[in-house]
């Protein structure tokens, strides 16, 4: 970004007295409305909460299914049920290997772990931070049964690449779509390659109904054992109350599903103003010096649930959290350490501890299924590295232009002084 009249990137930093980069209020997010209230005041009109004997649930299934030409959808009551089910709906062998991404919200993990099967963290790839495929590849054992392949931030992972993976090992592809509404892989919609996907309506995604899920799937036996595994395993369908496998009570109620159905209406609008923005970002730091951008490859389209870049500290004299710290004097929402805690999610002391379950290492370590799975420091390091270098802003829908060219002033500006002055840091 280059200096002009308007942002003059020479400017005395507000960390260090000067005037703040952002100038304009942060417009208000209002994402409910009058729709909401509309299918909501028909759910309360109809008596009905119950998902099986309403239809606000079926309906919302029904269009989400259509948008992703799927066979069927399956909604749930949260983000992290839809994996769990994703993933019990394989009927893998406890013990059986599962490998995902060490970038990633617990939530992609806990089905993982409830179902007995023993996680595997494969490295990420340095310019995208989603799953490095020669990691997957070198990760598989005899024991692998399934990928889950996260699309972090709202960035395509390359996702043929881990079918191709899959079919030749006999391994089946669980996509963990949560952060990637209206993300694009090879001109279409994520989601659709993998066995089966799986999507989040928590408060924080791009539509919400505070919490719910969805599951995809062209697969009957898996739409089946997926309608089972929200529903305690009583088979509606047939009338028969006669549980056959251990399955949970993740059911989404109409009145979530009324909300998910009029925030749907609106996820085009929400997802193409987030691309607009993100994309008008990236053009405005395409020449910043000390940071670079994701790389989006070409056929992908990046949808923005977060905005991410990398900063160098060998160019700019300064950690991801100084930089950050300064970004923030300057008014932008700035983060570092990405969202886990400042660390892989191995790191956790779940994972560190074998702690999952009371007074037992399962299903990390077994005598009945051979696991015996540890996760020490330098699992993962380009992963590990990424804590220190990566920074995370919010780009939601509510943001306008001018909004988005002066948290581009602020960045270029703390790296135009970061750059000429790398021995002077601000340390919180």
């Amino acid at each position: 970004m280059k200096p002009s009249n308007k942002f003059d990137v020479t400017e005395r930093l507000a960390i260090d007295g000067g005037p703040s980069a952002v100038q304009m209020p942060i417009p208000p997010r209002k994402r409910h409305g009058e729709l909401e209230k509309k299918y909501l005041n028909e759910v309360i009109d109809s008596d009905t909460l119950f998902f099986h004997l309403g239809s606000k649930v079926r309906e919302l299934e029904r269009r989400f299914a259509a948008m992703y030409e799927k066979k069927y959808c399956v909604a749930c009551s949260s983000g992290t049920a839809a994996v769990h089910i994703a993933i019990a709906a394989l009927q893998l062998a406890p013990g059986t290997e599962v490998i995902t991404s060490p970038i990633t919200d617990m939530g992609t993990v806990t089905g993982i772990l409830y179902q007995g099967l023993v996680p595997v963290f494969a490295d990420v790839e340095p310019e995208t931070l989603n799953l490095d495929p020669n990691a997957v590849q070198a990760a598989i054992t005899s024991r692998t049964g399934a990928i889950v392949v996260v699309h972090h931030a709202g960035l395509a992972a390359d996702t043929a690449k881990f079918v191709d993976i899959g079919l030749r090992g006999g391994i089946r592809v669980i996509e963990d779509c949560a952060q990637a509404y209206g993300c694009e892989y090879q001109g279409e919609l994520v989601g659709r390659r993998g066995c089966i996907s799986c999507y989040s309506l928590n408060h924080f995604k791009h539509i919400t109904a505070g919490s719910g899920g969805m599951v995809l799937t062209d697969d009957d036996r898996l739409r089946y054992y997926a309608s089972l595994l929200l529903d305690k395993c009583y088979q509606r369908e047939e009338g028969i109350r006669n549980p056959f496998f251990l399955a949970t009570n993740y059911q989404m109620t109409e009145m979530q599903g009324a909300v998910a159905l009029a925030q749907l209406e609106r996820l085009p609008e929400f997802t193409e103003h987030r691309r607009g923005l993100g994309t008008r970002l990236s053009e405005a730091l395409g020449e910043v010096e000390g940071i670079s951008l994701q790389r989006i490859a070409p056929g992908s389209k990046h949808s923005y649930f977060l905005y991410l870049f990398k900063i160098h500290p060998e160019v700019l004299g300064c950690t991801a959290e100084e930089f950050a710290h300064a970004l923030q004097k300057e008014g932008v929402n700035a983060k570092a350490h990405l969202l886990t805690g400042g660390r892989p999610v191995y790191m956790y002391d779940i994972f560190q501890k074998r702690s999952a379950y009371p007074f037992s290492h399962y299903p990390f370590q077994s005598l009945d299924t051979g696991a015996n799975r540890s996760y020490p420091p330098g699992l993962c390091p380009v992963a590990e590295q990424a804590f220190d270098r990566w920074i995370t802003l919010e780009l939601t829908e509510n943001y306008n232009e001018q909004n988005v060219d002066e948290i581009a002033f602020a960045i270029a500006k703390v790296a135009y002084h970061k750059v000429r002055r790398p021995a002077v840091s601000h340390s919180r």
